[in-house]
Parts: structure tokens; C-alpha cells; sequence
């Protein structure tokens, strides 16, 4: 058991080094693919804001990259904040505080939805609606 756990470990390894290598960027300073797993970040991919909901505490900066072919921007539902259009590629800086409003969207497409739940306990904020890719009635058949 012992050795296959190491096996297991050592696959990991590999396969993370080959995932960051993939990017074929060596520049720190890029975001890759690893990067989630170092940097507070919300992507907006596939129809979505993912993760959907990200656990942040008071003070804590959270980036959010478009990595969609459109212009989208977050901004809390309630009007309050906005990160402004971020551009395909691009990536914009939220900072969390004390009275922040902790849902958000999309302006360019209200479907997209999300928001920051509470680091402490764990808990979605109650304004929180869990949308996104297939989220649609629309069945696809005519």
C-alpha cells in the first residue's frame, strides 16, 4: 500500500509539472494553467463564473480572468462595485471588504452569476443563485 501511495504521489508530480509545461510559458508572471491552485482567481469560461462561489475574508484581493472570445466585467448585483469590462484575455482585481456586496454578474450577460462566500464558516451569502452552462429550459429540440 505504502509503495503504490508513493506511485501515486510521484504520478502527481509528473503530471502537474507536464500540465504547467503545457502552457508552454515560462514567465512568472503568466497565468497558467497551475495557477489556480497558487493565486485567489475566478475564471470566466464555458458560460460561467468558476468556481461559482469563492470563499474569501475581509482584505483579500481576488482576481478574476476572462478567458472568454467577449468582454465581460463582474459587478455586484446590488451596483455597488464593479470591476469594469475586462477584455478576452484579460484580468481584473477585486478586493474584498467588510461591507462588501458579495454577489455578482456579468453586465454583459446577467446569467453569468457569482459571488464570495464567507472563509470563517463556509457559508454562501444569501443573496447567492447558483446558475450556468445548461442552466437554460431551452431542451435544444424544435
Amino acid at each position: 500500500m505504502r509503495k503504490f501511495v508513493l506511485t501515486c504521489a510521484a504520478c502527481a508530480v509528473a503530471l502537474t509539472t507536464g500540465m504547467a509545461s503545457a502552457t508552454g510559458e515560462d514567465d512568472d508572471e503568466t497565468l497558467g494553467l497551475g495557477d489556480q491552485l497558487t493565486e485567489r482567481r475566478v475564471d470566466i469560461k464555458g458560460g460561467v463564473f468558476f468556481p461559482p462561489m469563492m470563499l474569501a475574508s475581509a482584505g483579500e484581493t481576488i482576481v478574476i480572468r476572462n478567458e472568454e472570445d467577449v468582454v465581460h466585467d463582474a459587478t455586484a448585483v446590488d451596483g455597488s462595485w464593479t470591476t469594469g469590462p475586462i477584455q478576452p484575455g484579460g484580468v481584473a482585481q477585486v478586493t474584498v471588504g467588510e461591507g462588501t456586496s458579495l454577489c455578482f454578474k456579468s453586465t454583459y450577460n446577467e446569467e453569468y452569476q457569482g459571488a464570495f462566500g464567507s472563509a470563517e464558516t463556509g457559508e454562501a451569502p444569501e443573496c447567492f443563485v447558483l446558475s450556468g452552462a445548461g442552466d437554460s429550459s431551452d431542451t435544444g429540440q424544435n
